[in-house]
């Protein structure tokens, strides 16, 4: 279903029981109800999340653009878009509140809807970080010897390819329930780390030799740790997605606070 489904151009509330995918293989918590609206339910709130998840990429991945090629324009899509993330967050919410209501699920149902919604935080969080993103890359002018953007530029493209790569994981994990794929993002999360400390050593460096550019070096260390941070939330997703399939509590340790918007 990712390869289908993970896309950004899909409108909150477009869910439909027609649209509902069917259950994964084996390890799916959520396989073999006699009530088919607990299974329609189910799968609709997972293709929500999913459609949220492949909008959230591409803010991620425009912002991270629009700041390395200086395109003020494309900044000012992503936080057009950050409304269509929010929506996203609450119709999930909604939904999720919605189902607990009806269909009084228990046990691995309640652990799949729970953990979907907290999916949808952190997929909400990941856009407030883009949403930032693109407002510094919407205040640069054109792109100078001495500037901080263009001095860690690889780091910035590096930073932005890992975290967008542990989403799309942890999200495909989600979807498919793959506890070994959630495991593959839990330790794609040193590299981002080590990535996100030679960034801020080389910035550093940059704002010793040149204090021209304070604001714009400070600026900068704010994206390379929103990218980090996008890291972090992808990891709080697939750890999700393990106390989905284990409901083992003690997996999920978030201590990411929530951004300012």
């Amino acid at each position: 279903m990712m390869q289908t489904e993970l896309q950004a151009g899909t409108q909150p509330g477009q869910t439909s029981a027609g649209s509902a995918v069917s259950p994964a293989e084996a390890g799916d918590p959520t396989e073999g109800h006699t009530v088919k609206s607990v299974d329609r339910g189910l799968a609709e709130l997972r293709l929500l999340a999913v459609r949220m998840g492949g909008l959230v990429i591409d803010q991620v991945g425009s912002a991270v653009r629009a700041l390395l090629e200086h395109d003020a324009r494309l900044a000012e899509l992503v936080l057009h878009r950050e409304q269509l993330v929010n929506d996203y967050d609450e119709q999930l919410d909604r939904e999720s509140l919605r189902f607990i209501a009806l269909q009084h699920p228990v046990a691995n149902d309640l652990r799949v809807v729970r953990g979907l919604a907290r999916v949808g935080l952190e997929l909400e969080r990941c856009g407030d970080e883009a949403k930032k993103v693109a407002r510094f890359a919407a205040q640069l002018g054109r792109p100078g010897a001495h500037d901080p953007v263009v001095a860690v530029a690889r780091s910035l493209r590096h930073m932005a390819d890992l975290s967008a790569a542990m989403l799309r994981n942890a999200l495909r994990s989600m979807d498919e329930f793959d506890g070994d794929l959630a495991e593959q993002v839990l330790a794609q999360d040193r590299e981002l780390d080590e990535e996100f400390a030679a960034g801020l050593r080389l910035v550093m460096s940059f704002a010793m030799e040149d204090q021209a550019f304070l604001k714009a070096t400070v600026d900068t260390v704010f994206a390379l740790k929103g990218l980090e941070r996008i890291g972090d939330h992808a990891k709080n997703i697939a750890e999700q997605v393990l106390y989905i399939l284990r409901g083992d509590e003690s997996l999920h340790h978030d201590t990411t606070p929530a951004p300012p918007t």
